[in-house]
């Protein structure tokens, strides 16, 4: 057959079969939107600090590190310079700090740097000069955040907050776009070396050494640096923090990854249900296609035609709608990764979020127009049309037994490999679609056996009608399977890790009824240290029973950034009783507490080859010997956390720096009035900030939500994506019955019980699979539950999300019967005259 004759017979075909076509687009652009948002989504979080690390770095290839916010010598890097095989090598400060302005304060990343760093070609700095500052101290910004904290012209002054120092930082300079390209939205203030040492109380000090070796003489430089690191330093590539940040964000990764797996099949079904209506029409024109004497070849390539034109309109409108769902409801910061990260707010669109979502797209096209495959290859040229003689039994018990397969397999996965937790969804995608013929066929038994008792004969048309219409009726109560699983099982699981992440941070505040810590919305886990030398002055203000030191830090061990945590001396318990995986609790803290000991989160653990009594080196600025005495949760911290008395932290730190007081109220004594007491103490210009309990509580859990609440985004858009699908493909479904309908009319049937068997169908597929889906979808909760304590290690509270399912299950079923009423109500307003057109 001629291309030509191929695309005529393709648009004489399309005038038939329009709406439908047009359904088809329709569904598998919202598989590839969200798909597309899902991908963008998760690229954005890495490639944003992938886009700055580089942006500072350049070309350099190595680097030295300090292991804590207190740095290195400065006068190493005289003598990093001078060895052979460094062709360049640049000091850098970096600070978490809070920037203050008159329209609003954020979270930035202070890299204080010489005129060097310019030669390792780094975006950030390529067009942006230090020696103009000529000595004098002033900041750079990128102009979005300048004008984002109302600091946008030259000299306007924004106060910095680094670890309880407050400094008046003048503005030199607003970066544009032109200058640093993707970076314009990076949370970073530049600043000239000896002024970013001045605002952090590090005079003499470095975060970093960067190093871009010679040709050849990296390895020869990295022995060289180690040598020199002597154990107290880390030496690493530069793209250090990449694997760093990607371990952090693990957790948003994989709920990213089990969206993408659940949006394709609900965008994918969307699709098969409106090409289920162009079946019959494809199987006839396969039938008169192979009677006119063309070859399955030449079959295969008319129907190649109709799923490339579908795909490539689906695709194009999918990436549209996903643009805008990336934009408008993925776009956001996860503030309690920003706490250890400089994490950029910019969208970074890849190559390969484009492929995957057009890859999903065309394949769900091909496969939906294809589906008659056999029938084309076949040597009868009308096996198209011809009722198949293949006994539905056997086919029956074939799909119970693959469902059960799937079933089993993802048990197995539930009870020994939670960490392929997707695969585990999979599987019970898999056992959901191939075991929902059961219940259906069941009620829809039992509502033929029911319907004799019923003096209304519309129970007896909707049985007759879904079983006429089977593969559709399978397809439309798959739709809202999936839906109702994929939402009941995510927010269950949402649910009990936030009631777990809740149990952590009350027993992370129980330590002292005031906080006060360096202020700023950097300081989220309380990891910025000060010199506290103000405890006596705390001590005997009114209402303060006692004032304990509260000691953390931020600890980068192989490629997980980790919280350390000290609690006071005085803590009666010095570990979180909820986070403590170990059976007896009471031994664990009595090592800790005696000196030599830790909690060891079950990841750390277990990506160490560590168990309790093991003894390890933690790899702190001092390295100390531990062994360990419990494991734990990872405390809300993705990337794990280790629990220490408050002698060892000092003595692996080398410093009695503190990361807050925690106040002791006494007895009978107003916390409101406490806490005024001990503002009016501290004085305006402290940069410590004073916190109830209640109140840094209240703060970490809303932290928490906000970290997860893409989860909710998931679930929410999965079941508006369901609804859509199941109330357009209802529709389509019964607008294409209109002759059927006509003819029930001439046979005597009113219009109202027409439209109660319409809504009788509708209430029966969806209600059944919606149902099927949320059973399932409890066990697909046990899956993630279980993944998010053992693989991440998260905080998790079991339980059974009955109520969650119920609530999913009647909105959705609600909704989409709603919905469908409105297209069914005019199906049955057809002219009887309709039925005797054929």
């Amino acid at each position: 057959m001629k291309p030509l004759n191929v695309l005529h017979l393709y648009r004489v075909r399309l005038r038939a079969r329009l709406l439908q076509e047009c359904f088809a687009v329709i569904g598998i652009a919202a598989g590839v939107a969200l798909l597309f948002a899902s991908q963008v989504a998760s690229s954005s979080l890495s490639s944003s600090v992938a886009q700055l690390s580089q942006g500072i770095v350049g070309n350099a290839k190595l680097q030295l590190l300090a292991r804590d916010s207190h740095g290195m010598d400065e006068r190493l890097v005289r003598r990093v310079r001078a060895l052979a095989g460094v062709r360049v090598a640049v000091p850098l400060l970096e600070v978490s700090a809070n920037a203050i302005g008159p329209k609003a304060s954020e979270s930035v990343e202070l890299v204080g740097a010489d005129s060097s760093l310019s030669q390792l070609g780094g975006a950030l700095i390529r067009h942006t000069h230090l020696n103009p500052f000529a000595g004098i101290g002033a900041i750079v910004l990128p102009g979005p955040l300048a004008r984002t904290i109302g600091v946008t012209k030259f000299g306007n002054e924004a106060t910095l907050q680094v670890a309880g120092r407050d400094t008046q930082a003048p503005l030199y300079e607003q970066l544009s776009a032109k200058q640093i390209g993707p970076l314009i939205d990076s949370p970073i203030a530049i600043a000239p070396l000896f002024f970013a040492q001045e605002i952090a109380g590090l005079k003499g000090r470095v975060s970093r050494i960067l190093v871009a070796p010679r040709p050849g003489a990296e390895a020869q430089v990295r022995t060289a640096l180690e040598r020199i690191a002597n154990g107290h330093l880390n030496v690493q590539s530069t793209d250090y923090d990449q694997r760093l940040f990607s371990k952090a964000s693990e957790a948003t990764n994989q709920s990213t990854a089990l969206f993408a797996v659940i949006s394709a099949l609900v965008g994918f079904l969307f699709a098969f249900n409106a090409m289920l209506l162009t079946v019959p029409q494809r199987r006839r024109l396969i039938a008169d296609l192979r009677r006119d004497g063309y070859t399955p070849r030449a079959v295969i390539a008319v129907l190649l035609l109709d799923s490339v034109v579908l795909g490539v309109l689906a695709c194009v409108l999918g990436l549209v709608l996903g643009e805008e769902l990336s934009i408008h409801l993925f776009h956001a910061t996860p503030g309690y990764l920003s706490s250890a990260f400089a994490v950029g707010s910019q969208r970074v669109v890849s190559t390969q979020s484009v492929v995957v979502a057009l890859a999903g797209g065309m394949i769900a096209a091909i496969v939906a127009v294809l589906s008659p495959l056999r029938d084309i290859l076949s040597r009868d040229p009308l096996a198209a049309i011809t009722p198949r003689q293949d006994s539905s039994d056997a086919g029956g018990v074939k799909l119970v037994a693959g469902g059960v397969v799937c079933l089993v397999l993802a048990t197995v996965i539930l009870a020994a490999a939670p960490k392929q937790a997707v695969l585990g969804m999979v599987f019970l995608v898999g056992a959901l679609l191939l075991l929902l013929p059961i219940p259906l066929n069941g009620t829809l038994a039992l509502v033929k056996r029911t319907a004799p008792a019923i003096t209304s004969a519309v129970p007896h048309i909707a049985s007759m009608e879904l079983r006429a219409a089977r593969a559709r009726a399978i397809a439309i109560a798959a739709t809202g399977a999936i839906a109702v699983f994929g939402s009941v099982a995510i927010q269950g699981a949402h649910q009990d890790l936030l009631h777990g992440l809740d149990d952590a941070a009350h027993d992370m505040n129980a330590y002292g009824s005031i906080w006060v810590s360096p202020a700023g919305s950097y300081n989220l886990l309380t990891t910025a240290t000060f010199t506290a030398t103000q405890t006596g002055k705390l001590e005997h203000l009114p209402g303060v029973a006692a004032v304990h030191l509260y000691r953390g830090e931020l600890l980068d061990y192989g490629d997980r950034r980790v919280w350390v945590i000290a609690p006071p001396t005085q803590s009666l318990s010095p570990l979180p009783p909820s986070q403590i995986l170990s059976d007896d609790t009471r031994r664990a803290d009595e090592r800790v507490r005696s000196g030599g000991w830790v909690a060891l989160s079950e990841a750390i653990a277990s990506e160490h080859h560590l168990h309790v009594g093991d003894l390890f080196t933690l790899p702190s600025p001092v390295p100390q010997r531990f062994r360990v005495a419990a494991l734990s949760t990872n405390v809300g911290w993705a990337p794990g956390a280790i629990i220490t008395s408050a002698a060892d932290f000092t003595r692996a730190w080398g410093t009695e720096d503190a990361a807050a007081y925690d106040v002791i109220l006494a007895p009978g004594a107003s916390l409101k009035a406490t806490m005024k007491a001990i503002t009016t103490a501290l004085g305006p210009n402290s940069g410590l900030a004073v916190q109830s309990a209640g109140a840094r509580e209240n703060r970490q859990r809303s932290l928490s939500r906000q970290g997860l609440a893409r989860l909710t985004q998931i679930a929410t858009l999965i079941l508006i994506a369901a609804v859509l699908a199941m109330a357009a493909a209802m529709g389509n479904m019964v607008w294409q019955r209109r002759p059927r309908l006509a003819k029930l009319k001439l046979e005597g049937f009113p219009r109202r019980e027409l439209w109660h068997t319409i809504m009788l169908e509708s209430f029966l597929l969806l209600g059944v699979g919606c149902l099927t889906g949320a059973v399932f979808g409890l066990y697909g909760q046990q899956l993630l539950d279980r993944a998010l304590a053992n693989v991440i290690n998260f905080p998790v509270v079991y339980s059974v999300g009955v109520v969650v399912a119920l609530v999913n299950l009647a909105l959705v079923t609600a909704a989409a019967v709603a919905m469908a009423a409105v297209p069914g109500y005019l199906a049955t307003n057809v002219a009887p005259a309709v039925a005797l057109q054929d």
